[in-house]
């Protein structure tokens, strides 16, 4: 194909990048892009992809590998790059996890793995915790019942070959011949990290086989990558000509707690001889949250990254409130009422308005959404359905049984065409016309079907959507379903789900718009919500209790909150009930562990705060 000259290439859609970002998308060098809210950086590294592939930086056949922490953010990312360099090119694009990135790899080459270490090809992944536990438990209960739990983690994620030094690594090497020696082997996704780490170390080809695919690497929310992950990919591509791009922002590392490295950055940079790039633009919040963000980020985090609101605001957007109950019942019944005033007389869509909690949601969330639901507006744990429905295939189900359902779901139908012409990565327009022909047959055939006899269960219909577009070339395309359990359990996990919703006698076309959560309030913890934005969030408990820590993380916590508040466009509501009921019963409520917090909200002159009177039954 024809590619661009360097000093030809412009960003793509006719977007203007401010001065930073244009000499990132350039640059020939390691990066650390520090990118606050807003910022714009899923499009950052969208147009730097564009423009590695369309100038052949990237040379052909080499290939940029983009990891991201959360699949939705990986398949967002993807998503961008295909919609602004086209099918093709983005093929040279891959986006994926940390966890899924290291599984491709054990799952490509497990049978380099040295003696003692080896495992079978259909292992079992263990999501639970405690089931690691469990395994120590059952070689040495004393040992378990007087060491701290996230020691034993610890202890059993280090690093490979395990060196028999003393009890405890004999121990620890028991417990890892046991799961590796289970039929099926069981194994958790760090125990993964450190198989595939293990196989890069002894096994030159496979470290080679990298290094020649990928000339380029993206790190997204760089801020939460934790040592495990940062040493991983430095051992794969240690010595490589491979440019890295690393893209975060430390006001929002809320991941510590999980084993994030703390001076990532700064390593990074010392490492890799990095330049620093900062992001000024925020494109997502209103001036007024702009302001109270920049307060804060001064005034609570301590820090001097300020940023500016994008000119496309009127200067006096944007809402920041504060609403105090008397309970919790209270609570529920009046945001239950602003809501409904939002969607009536403002306008929004449910999906633009997001309530998150801080954790615990079956607490903190768990009454809100039912108490919505039983009075008319839908509302459900998005918490469940975020990864599943990031799924390629699951989106590729979905589109295609709303095509089957009315013929005027444009976007759909596209999009399930789209997913067909990737998988056989057909670039021709008779070959496209070809494909187009067969998939409207297709979707005629089960249309006739449906007319006859409306099926009360799935299974058949999915399956046969599946051996449609090929199982083979499904599994060829995405790393992710080269296992084939995770390609069952994802097709299980959807085919459930369709079928609860079909067996409370719902249509197939109201089954799947449950599925997908339309015209419903996604409800999820801080967590879930980064990377996200709505144009009001309502953060429902700035109390003690939720943040039970603050004493121990005060920093975490603060940028914990810091990722609530941006992630509202226009309007952000903190909730507090004097009475909450928890997990040890109704206990009353405070806020003098996270008085700075309030303290900094009100001397900021943005935040309103009201006392919501007792509604009257």
């Amino acid at each position: 194909m024809q590619y661009k000259k360097k000093e030809d290439w412009i960003p793509a859609d006719g977007l203007t990048l401010e001065d930073n970002a244009l000499l990132t998308v350039k640059s020939e060098n390691n990066t650390l892009v520090v990118a606050g809210p807003g910022a714009g950086k899923t499009e950052l590294l969208a147009q730097r992809a564009c423009y590695l592939l369309e100038t052949n930086t990237c040379k052909f056949p080499r290939k940029i590998l983009a990891i991201s922490f959360k699949r939705d953010a990986a398949y967002n990312l993807k998503e961008r790059v295909k919609i602004r360099c086209g099918e093709n090119l983005s093929h040279r694009f891959d986006s994926i996890t940390f966890d899924a990135f290291a599984k491709n790899l054990l799952d490509h080459f497990y049978k380099g793995l040295p003696v003692g270490y080896q495992i079978q090809k259909n292992y079992n992944v263990l999501l639970k915790e405690y089931l690691l536990i469990d395994e120590y438990k059952s070689k040495n209960e004393v040992f378990v019942n007087n060491t701290n739990k996230d020691t034993i983690h610890e202890i059993h994620n280090g690093k490979l070959p395990v060196e028999l030094t003393d009890y405890t690594a004999e121990l620890r090497k028991a417990v890892w011949d046991s799961m590796l020696l289970s039929s099926p082997s069981h194994l958790t996704f760090k125990m993964i990290m450190r198989l595939a780490e293990l196989l890069v170390s002894c096994n030159p080809y496979v470290k080679r086989y990298l290094q020649q695919t990928y000339s380029h690497i993206f790190l997204d929310e760089f801020q939460d990558t934790t040592t495990m992950q940062y040493e991983f990919l430095r051992n794969c591509f240690e010595g490589s000509d491979c440019v890295y791009t690393a893209v975060g922002d430390d006001k929002q590392r809320i991941m510590l707690w999980a084993g994030a490295k703390s001076d990532v950055f700064s390593d990074y940079v010392e490492y890799y001889s990095a330049h620093t790039y900062c992001l000024q633009r925020n494109f997502r919040s209103a001036p007024k949250l702009v302001a109270l963000q920049n307060y804060l980020i001064e005034h609570l985090l301590d820090k001097k990254d300020l940023v500016i609101a994008s000119e496309k605001w009127d200067e006096d957007a944007g809402e920041a409130l504060i609403w105090a109950y008397k309970d919790q019942g209270h609570e529920k019944k009046h945001l239950f009422l602003k809501v409904k005033e939002w969607i009536e007389k403002d306008g929004l869509n449910p999906r633009d308005i997001c309530i998150l909690v801080k954790q615990q949601l079956d607490y903190y969330g768990k009454d809100i959404i039912e108490y919505f639901n039983d009075n008319g507006i839908n509302a459900r744990n998005e918490n469940d359905f975020q990864d599943l429905l990031t799924e390629p295939v699951v989106g590729f189900i979905i589109n295609t049984l709303y095509h089957v359902c009315e013929k005027k779901m444009d976007v759909e139908k596209e999009e399930a065409l789209n997913f067909l012409i990737s998988l056989n990565s057909y670039i021709e327009d008779d070959q496209i016309l070809k494909l187009e022909r067969k998939f409207y047959k297709y979707i005629e055939k089960l249309r006739n079907e449906f007319t006859k006899d409306d099926p009360q269960d799935y299974t058949q219909t999915v399956q046969s959507i599946i051996e449609f577009a090929d199982r083979n070339r499904i599994i060829a395309s995405f790393s992710n379903y080269r296992n084939p359990k995770y390609l069952t359990e994802c097709l299980s996990a959807i085919i459930a789900l369709i079928n609860s919703h079909i067996a409370n006698k719902k249509s197939l076309k109201e089954a799947l718009d449950l599925t997908v959560g339309k015209d419903s309030i996604p409800v999820m913890t801080i967590h879930k919500s980064k990377g996200l934005e709505y144009h009001t969030v309502v953060f429902v408990g700035l109390e003690d209790d939720a943040f039970w820590s603050f004493e121990k993380q005060s920093d975490e916590d603060k940028c914990a909150f810091f990722v609530a508040l941006s992630r509202a466009k226009e309007r952000v509501v903190f909730t507090y009930s004097q009475v909450r009921e928890l997990r040890w019963g109704a206990r009353r409520q405070d806020y003098k562990k996270i008085k700075v917090i309030f303290d900094q909200l009100i001397s900021s002159g943005i935040v309103h705060t009201e006392v919501i009177p007792v509604l009257e039954e």
